[in-house]
């Protein structure tokens, strides 16, 4: 046996926080590729560690996701015990609020491998935390948030439909800008992004189909929604009947997410002179304008 020489090197050693990060960077990167997302490990670390592209049906979303991981090796199984909370400077939540994607911040018990998750920009005043950018602010984790596959689906939902609304309030304002200034080239360019967004969202959502024309589980929603309306104030009606199905739809086909008002309203101004036409108005108008019973 070779004697160690006095003074010689030990061996670097690794510490527990290193050991404790990479085991759930690891899990959390795992949760996300069970659904078929792709997933890059981010090098250069500015506050965040993974770098999410949703796809949806094997497809690649335009909307990305940014997942900031902390590990922890405290028992957080049991549910009488708060979770633990994270300290963040004020101008990397300012910094992730400003961001055009969604950013998640995940909370992962390495001893039971089980996470939770919150959203930062949903939490925190601009106003506050630009007047004190180097304070520091506690992120808190909600057991009711658990990060687990039904999350990822949510999420992934979450980032699409924020991306499907950004695009199309920005699309309005390039059609409205370039109306003013007569730029008729710039015009066809918006509107062009504006009607694809809102067909390509409407093919996700299971609204329409992907070779046009509406699918039947949403027609039939419009016309039952209708049917226990009054419809003395038919295109009012149907407006509202067809503004119900989606937000109904969205629901119940994109993981439970609320849509935003502004989407749906856009949504529902597009597609409501498409299925109620001047022939199918005539046709609803001859028939009995009294709502169904339940």
């Amino acid at each position: 046996m070779i004697a160690a020489k006095q003074g010689s090197r030990s061996l670097p050693s690794r510490p527990i926080q290193h050991r404790v990060a990479s085991l759930a960077v690891a899990a959390v990167r795992r949760e996300w590729n069970r659904q078929g997302h792709a997933v890059d490990e981010i090098k250069e670390d500015y506050g965040e560690d993974l770098l999410v592209q949703t796809c949806l049906k094997g497809k690649v979303d335009a909307s990305r996701i940014w997942v900031q991981v902390k590990g922890t090796e405290k028992d957080c199984a049991n549910e009488a015990r708060k979770l633990p909370t994270i300290k963040v400077r004020a101008n990397q939540i300012l910094r992730w609020g400003r961001s055009a994607d969604l950013v998640v911040v995940v909370l992962w018990d390495v001893r039971n491998d089980i996470g939770w998750y919150t959203v930062p920009q949903e939490h925190f005043d601009h106003l506050e935390l630009h007047a004190e950018p180097d304070a520091r602010a506690t992120l808190h984790f909600d057991r009711n948030e658990r990060f687990d596959q039904a999350a990822v689906d949510c999420l992934a939902w979450v980032a699409r439909i924020e991306h499907a609304n950004r695009g199309v309030q920005v699309a309005l304002s390039g059609i409205e800008g370039s109306r003013g200034m007569k730029r008729e080239a710039e015009g066809r360019f918006h509107q062009g992004v504006f009607s694809t967004l809102l067909f390509d969202f409407c093919t996700a959502a299971q609204i329409g189909k992907p070779e046009g024309g509406f699918t039947e589980e949403f027609l039939y929603l419009v016309l039952k929604i209708l049917g226990k309306r009054d419809r003395s104030n038919l295109i009012e009606a149907s407006q509202l009947a067809m503004m119900m199905a989606i937000f109904e739809t969205i629901e119940a086909n994109c993981g439970g997410c609320i849509a935003p008002m502004s989407l749906v309203r856009e949504l529902t101004a597009s597609l409501h002179p498409i299925l109620f036409d001047d022939e199918m108005l005539q046709l609803l108008s001859r028939a009995n304008p009294q709502p169904t019973a339940e």
